[in-house]
């Protein structure tokens, strides 16, 4: 394995604004937790089928996973950004492509980890929904359209990056 150049790569108004947006998941994932706790029964939904339809019930202790998922991935995500060198690429990295590769797949991790936390905001926002409302239906057509947001995510930082070769 040749080792690919270590560079320092600027953050952009829209990796701050990314930040920001990743940040306000967050914290609607803690206050809309906050809020709602007390009207939540003790027994939640916990897993839905592919139709959207709850198969398994379980304490409500378990919706502060959502929370603490979003805030273990937004740090976790965030240190892995600052070695863009150790990534691994879908082209070589050369010292002529490197900045711009760099700039491109640290791009991609910022919009994942922003993707990823509002994926759980939605998520939790639906099953606090279902347990106080008893309708258990998770909004399936939704949770498509932001896994596609995903995939189209991945897929255009991969044309980027051949691109950019």
């Amino acid at each position: 394995m040749t080792s690919q150049p270590v560079l320092n790569i600027p953050r952009s108004p829209l990796d701050g604004a990314i930040e920001i947006v990743a940040v306000a998941g967050i914290a609607f994932n803690l206050i809309y937790l906050i809020v709602n706790w007390a009207a939540m029964p003790d027994i939640i939904p916990i897993h839905f089928d592919v139709f959207g339809k709850v198969d398994s019930m379980g304490s409500k202790l378990t919706i502060l996973l959502f929370p603490s998922l979003s805030l273990l991935f937004y740090i976790l995500l965030t240190v892995v950004n600052r070695f863009p060198h150790t990534f691994n690429y879908p082209v070589p990295i050369t010292e002529q492509n490197a900045y711009r590769q760099y700039e491109i797949a640290l791009r991609l991790m910022k919009w994942m980890k922003m993707q990823l936390i509002w994926l759980f905001a939605f998520i939790e926002w639906q099953i606090i929904q279902a347990a106080i409302r008893k309708e258990f239906v998770l909004n399936i057509g939704f949770l498509l359209v932001i896994i596609l947001v995903i995939f189209a995510t991945v897929g255009y930082y991969l044309w980027q990056a051949y691109q950019n070769r």
